[in-house]
């Protein structure tokens, strides 16, 4: 039986030549997907090269950042739902599918990484703007006013001031 092979091979030299050329083209076409696939870079690999642990120091690197993680998260939802359609095709399913999920949940665990040291450190800026109102309020209620001063509490402010009541003689005093 693996003399057919041979025999069809010796009786049409030129079959085998175009069998040779077509499976080494095939070769170079899978070498080329694949280097290709290497040097793809997902977005999530971006992201992480871009966004260093503890790089986001500004809120304009901040929001930066949080806009690149939805397309982020996007990719990889749909390099999951590719990789669990041809898990599908699969004999073992079951361990295609545990592998894809796999890989999901180690993207997902980068991105949010990224996610959270911007939303982080956007909240700290929050905080440190409202500290510096709440000095700045402070540091001017310790401070005296320059015009006069008007009493909010007691006697002055029921009966009014001595200026109002030369103004006005005929009027009597508040109760």
């Amino acid at each position: 039986m693996t003399m057919i092979p041979v025999a069809c091979a010796m009786r049409a030299p030129g079959l085998m030549a175009i069998f040779r050329t077509a499976l080494k083209s095939a070769l170079m076409l899978a070498s080329a997907l694949t280097s290709l696939s290497v040097q793809a870079e997902t977005l999530e690999q971006a992201l992480v090269r871009r966004f260093p642990a503890g790089s986001i120091a500004s809120v304009a690197v901040a929001r930066e950042a949080l806009a690149s993680v939805d397309p982020a998260r996007r990719e990889a939802e749909q390099t999951f739902a590719a990789e669990r359609a041809r898990c599908y095709d699969k004999f073992f399913t079951s361990s295609c599918l545990s592998e894809a999920k796999d890989t999901r949940r180690l993207v997902l665990s980068s991105i949010r990484k990224v996610e959270v040291e911007a939303n982080a450190f956007l909240r700290r800026e929050k905080a440190a703007e409202r500290d510096r109102v709440i000095a700045e309020r402070q540091g001017r209620a310790g401070r005296p006013l320059d015009g006069p001063s008007i009493p909010i509490t007691g006697a002055a402010r029921d009966s009014g001031t001595a200026t109002d009541q030369a103004d006005q003689p005929g009027q009597p005093e508040k109760p």
